[in-house]
């Protein structure tokens, strides 16, 4: 994904709902699939960081075991 590409995800995940309003009065099937797109692909990019985080934390469960002192109430 280049420059363009993620400045315009940025504009579909956190623009002005007012101007995505405007956006999705006038786009096309082409426009909906290319922002589609964008998605899917940031989906994956978030997958794959998450599924490197995982690689390298080596005690997962002792870090899982320890937060939820933190997060019980």
């Amino acid at each position: 994904m280049n420059d363009f590409d993620r400045d315009n995800l940025e504009f579909f995940l956190h623009g002005d709902e007012k101007e995505f309003e405007e956006w999705m009065e006038q786009a096309s099937s082409e426009d909906l699939d290319y922002a589609l797109k964008l998605i899917r692909i940031a989906k994956a990019e978030v997958l794959q960081q998450h599924y490197d985080f995982i690689d390298t934390v080596p005690f997962l469960d002792d870090a899982k075991k320890l937060l939820k002192q933190f997060t019980k109430r």
